[in-house]
């Protein structure tokens, strides 16, 4: 007996549990998590939970948003859509185990969800959605065993899906879509099915960065009617698996990456009534069993890849209402049967192939409001019976190769909002029914063969919004009756024959924003009615023949960002009140006849971008002004009268100018060096004008430039070295410009090049010898071979004379030289190593930073370095080893990050290490160096300088390439994957261009003798760089013999050993790296 009361008493024990906790705990319990609110944001908790009060205690039950049980405890709680800003770190969720209903949805609390979730053992309705939680849900819901409705939705909830809450048996709701959870690191195979589950959204927000393949367990979850993967990043294929959700009725895969066909299986979900699987990869022909969907109203396939026809049985849809196919490769005929489809509203077949004609069927649709076929293929006119679809709303057939006139019975789709016909081969007039489509909005026939004028019946459409009849043939005058369209906002009539005036009451249509009657036979004046529209954007008036003056009340259109009034006739002066407007971001007067000067006021349209006043008779000094106008990109003042000098004060703020166009006027003075700062010019003509001076060395520096045209001045001294790669056109012809042509080290060619009538002197560079002859006729001093031109002598050969002997010999020393020469910088070390033998060895001293550098013996660096080489020696700690980055023959190589952020390589050389070093003159090193520290070329890496130092220390200052050598690249564990075919090809035709180039160009050329995979350096786009370790030399320019054998085992020619330069030396070494 004891044993039996014993046992009553422990399985009554959780009913004494939950009856010990009395309502006043609870209630104090809500409103110390109520005071938190408070404490953790600015505002207070609504007005209406006021009876949340510890006055209040025991009225818990009457509280707002509290439903309490028959025990008097809390049973639910509904805070939905209060503005609460909170979290559930405070509420005691211990205290409420008869809690059924959580709803805190609609409001901004965050943080995390508490384990302690789980002691709501009796819930059955969570809803957490539209709110701020964070990081993962925790593993303990599962907990809550009696859990039938989830509501997650739209918070920052992050991590994985804890497989737990799958073994929620009675949950038929779960929605857990628009948060930030880790797809990539889920693993699906630890969910089971979810018997009762009957909707799930795990649609994610538009941004997450995570890939999954489809969720498998989901094919488990028989009873589900309610299905959204959207927006999840999902790969891979649709399983046929799908086929099993026999009772789903919505299915949304739309915005992932899944790439199979549809399966077959999936016409086994006959209850579908909504499919989308819109913008996605899917390929493949639409499914016969599609047509099984004998429910489906939606169906949504837009923006893939299908390919094929669209089948014929999908009319065996009937109850479809809304078809979108757009954006896939769709070709064939639009079937016929899509006539059956009776309740269709909505069909848009756009962006495919389709051919043939329209189906007259279509006009069968008689509840169809919206139709888009454009960007097809097809043909044929438009059929009278499309009239019968009277409610239609949108109706779009642009971009086809439709024809004919256009029927009549369009007239008949009285409430059709907009229609466009553009791109398409219409003809005929526009037929004056069109104004009985009252309610259009958006009207567009540009681009067609319409011939007629505008009817006056137009003016009756004074609904529209956007009428376009741009590039048709369309003539006669502009009809009053569009006055009367007070609703448009954009106005486009471009590109016809209009003639006569601009109607002065088109200002009457206040709320034009957009007009372009540009390219038409407009004459007269423009209105100064012009002024009303005050919320204007874009003006184009261009190429037509108006004429007198720009009205001042072209000020009053303070919201222009566009005004385009070139090719008239328009003179007298550009107005002051152009300066009013302030938000004009392009300005074209061009080609017109206006005279007198720039007005100041032009200075205050500091937004413009694009300006142009060429071909006027405009005149005087540029104004100071326009020195404002930071933020132009194009510029052009050309073909005027402008005089004086082009100020520095002017040009200087110009740094974002991608085009200068200043040629043709009266422009006199130096170019300033300002000129040089514009770093994104594309293109800079200054030609036939009156400048003087030389040209700025600055201006070689501009490395994006592709035309430079300085023609017809009077420039004098010599032509600066240009580094750009990008040049195209050079004209600098009739000038007083001397010295030598320079070898524009980075070019391969110039198409289009002119030094003709200076007084230029020297060899033709032999990126040249295939220009035009008279690209430099009237230059008596030049030298060289250029076809077709004659009577330029050769260039003469340094001491050809002298060796008569090995005539023979130099001839194949040229042979070679033209295949196969040398990487200029590189011949640096060698030299070097040949200068600073000692006959006995010297102790290599220690550089200290505190020394004085002048102390040195020599030192070279390029005019453009901006570092000193005791900030060199201070970013290696005086040549610490953890700086150093190799190890040659002649000493190391480090890496030094400078303070400014560049970093160079620095190669440090012991020559009192080598015994066999003759010495050299140091005077005829020094020259060399200077020579090869000018060397600029896209293929051969940048010596920046040199220093040296008594005892046999020498510094050679590079530039610093990352990917390090082409023997890295071939041989090294991370390289070999990256070098395939088409990047070895670069590789080596980079290579031969370095070598050409040290051939043609570099006087006297430079013959390398060590091509070897780690003298090839790669940058990070595999760009080659020749380098150099020891034994490049110069190469007098009659002599192809070597004093010794040079170069690495393994890459010397067998040749050699005769010690005679071939091109065969050049072919071994590519044979052998490559």
């Amino acid at each position: 007996m004891t044993f039996l009361y014993m046992l009553l008493l422990l399985s009554a024990f959780p009913l004494i549990k939950t009856t010990s906790i009395s309502p006043r705990k609870q209630a104090e319990s809500l409103v110390k998590w109520k005071d938190d609110w408070s404490s953790s944001s600015s505002s207070s908790p609504p007005w209406l939970l006021n009876s949340w009060s510890l006055t209040n205690l025991n009225s818990l039950c009457n509280w707002t948003a509290i439903s309490c049980s028959k025990t008097r405890t809390v049973s639910k709680i509904d805070l939905s859509n209060m503005h609460i800003i909170g979290s559930l770190s405070l509420f005691d969720f211990p205290l409420f185990p008869n809690l059924t209903h959580f709803n805190l949805s609609g409001n901004s609390f965050r943080g995390p969800i508490p384990y302690a979730i789980g002691n709501l053992s009796r819930l059955t309705s969570l809803d957490l959605g539209n709110n701020l939680f964070d990081q993962q849900i925790p593993s303990e819901i599962d907990q809550v065993t009696e859990l039938q409705y989830l509501n997650l939705r739209n918070n920052s909830l992050s991590g994985t899906i804890p497989y737990q809450l799958s073994n929620l048996p009675k949950v038929w709701y779960m929605d857990l879509g628009f948060n930030y959870f880790n797809y990539t690191d889920q693993d699906w195979s630890e969910f089971a099915g979810m018997p009762s589950l009957t909707y799930l959204d795990m649609s994610t927000q538009g941004d997450n960065l995570y890939h999954s393949e489809f969720p498998e367990f989901i094919s488990q979850c028989r009873n589900l009617t309610f299905l959204d993967l959207s927006l999840m990043n999902l790969n891979g294929q649709i399983p046929p698996s799908i086929g099993q959700l026999r009772e789903l009725q919505y299915l949304d895969l739309s915005n992932n990456f899944l790439d199979s066909s549809i399966p077959s299986e999936l016409g086994l979900c006959t209850n579908l009534t909504h499919l989308s699987l819109a913008s996605n990869k899917l390929n493949g022909e639409l499914p016969l069993s599609l047509s099984n969907l004998n429910n489906l109203v939606e169906l949504g396939l837009a923006n893939n890849r299908f390919s094929g026809t669209i089948p014929d049985n999908i009319g065996l849809i009937s109850g479809l209402q809304r078809i979108d196919l757009s954006i896939n490769f769709l070709d064939g005929k639009i079937p016929s049967s899509v006539g059956q489809l009776r309740e269709l509203q909505y069909l848009d077949l756009s962006y495919n192939s389709l051919n043939s004609s329209i189906p007259l069927s279509i006009g069968q649709l008689r509840e169809l409001q919206y139709l888009d076929l454009s960007y097809n293929s097809l043909n044929s006119s438009i059929p009278s019976k499309l009239g019968l679809c009277t409610s239609l709303t949108h109706l779009y057939l642009a971009s086809n190769k439709l024809n004919g006139e256009l029927p009549l019975s369009l007239s008949d789709l009285n409430i059709l909002v907009e229609l466009r016909l553009e791109n398409n081969r219409f003809y005929g007039r526009i037929p004056p029914s069109i104004g009985q489509l009252r309610e259009l909005q958006y009207l567009d026939l540009s681009n067609n063969f319409l011939d007629s004028s505008i009817p006056s019946e137009l003016g009756l459409c004074t609904n529209l919004t956007h009428l376009s009849l741009a590039s048709n043939k369309l003539n006669g005058e502009l009809p009053l009756s569009l006055s009367n369209l007070n609703n448009l906002v954009e106005l486009g009539l471009a590109n016809n024959r209009f003639s006569g005036t601009i109607p002065d009451n088109i200002g009457l249509i206040s709320g034009l924003q957009r007009i372009d009657l540009s390219i038409n036979l407009l004459e007269g004046k423009i209105p100064s009615f012009v002024g009303q529209l005050r919320e204007l954007h874009y003006l184009d008036l261009s190429n037509n023949s108006l004429n007198s003056s720009i009205p001042l009340s072209i000020g009053q259109l303070r919201e222009l960002h566009y005004l385009d009034l070139s090719n008239n006739s328009l003179n007298s002066s550009i107005p002051l009140s152009i300066g009013q407007l302030r938000e004009l971001q392009y300005l074209d007067l061009s080609y017109n006849s206006l005279n007198s000067s720039i007005p100041s006021e032009l200075g205050l349209c500091t937004n413009l971008i694009r300006l142009s006043l060429s071909s006027n008779k405009l005149n005087g000094e540029l104004p100071l002004s326009l020195s404002n106008l930071n933020n132009l990109i194009e510029l052009g003042l050309d073909n005027n009268l402008f005089t004086g000098q082009i100020l520095p004060s002017v040009v200087s703020n110009w740094t974002n100018l991608e085009s200068l166009q200043l040629h043709s006027n009266e422009l006199s003075g130096e170019i300033p060096t300002e000129v040089g700062n514009m770093s994104f010019l594309l293109t800079l003509n200054l030609r036939r004008n009156h400048l003087t001076g030389v040209i700025p060395q600055i201006l070689g520096n501009l490395v994006q430039l592709e035309l430079l045209d300085l023609s017809h001045n009077d420039l004098k001294g010599v032509i600066p070295r240009f580094v750009g790669s990008r040049l195209r056109v050079v004209n600098i012809s009739h000038n007083h410009l001397s010295g030598q042509i320079p070898p524009f080290v980075n070019m391969i060619s110039l198409p289009d090049l002119d030094f003709s009538y200076n007084n230029l002197i020297g060899p033709i560079p032999g990126v040249f010898e295939s220009a035009p002859a008279n690209a430099f006729v009237g230059n008596s001093g030049l030298c060289g071979h250029v076809e077709g031109l004659d009577g330029i002598p050769t260039c003469p050969k340094r001491n050809s004379e002298k060796n008569n002997k090995n005539s023979e010999k130099s001839n194949k020393g040229a042979l070679i030289v033209i295949l196969v020469p040398v990487c200029g910088l590189l011949m640096v070390t060698t030299v070097i190593g040949l200068m600073f033998r000692k006959k006995s060895s010297l102790v290599l001293n220690k550089v200290n930073t505190s020394e004085n550098f002048e102390s040195f013996e020599s030192m070279i660096l390029q005019e453009e370095v901006k570092f000193t080489f005791a900030e060199v020696v201070k970013a290696v700690d005086d040549f610490h080893d953890k700086y150093c980055i190799g190890t040659g023959g002649f000493g190391r190589v480090y890496k030094a990050e400078l303070q400014s952020g560049q970093i160079v390589a620095v190669k440090r050389l012991n020559m009192s290490d080598s015994n066999d070093i003759p010495a050299i003159n140091l005077h005829s090193f020094q020259n060399e160096i200077r020579t090869l520290t000018s060397i600029r070329h896209r293929n051969i890496i940048r010596l920046y300088g040199f220093c040296s130092r008594r005892g046999g220390c020498i510094f050679l200052l590079y530039e610093y390439l990352e990917r390090g050598s082409l023997g890295k690249a071939l041989y090294g564990v991370e390289g070999v994957n990256e070098l395939g075919w088409a990047t070895r090809v670069k590789i080596v035709q980079g290579l031969a261009h370095a070598l050409s180039y040290l051939h043609h160009d570099c006087s006297p050329p430079i013959v390398h003798r060590d091509i070897t995979v780690n003298n090839v350096l790669l940058e990070s786009d595999f760009e080659v760089r020749l380098s150099d370790f020891g034994i490049a030399r110069l190469l007098s320019t009659d002599s192809s013999n070597w004093t010794s054998i040079a170069g690495s085992f393994g890459y010397i020619a067998p040749g050699n050993v005769n010690l005679i330069c071939t091109f065969m030396v050049y072919l071994f070494a590519y044979w052998d790296m490559f």
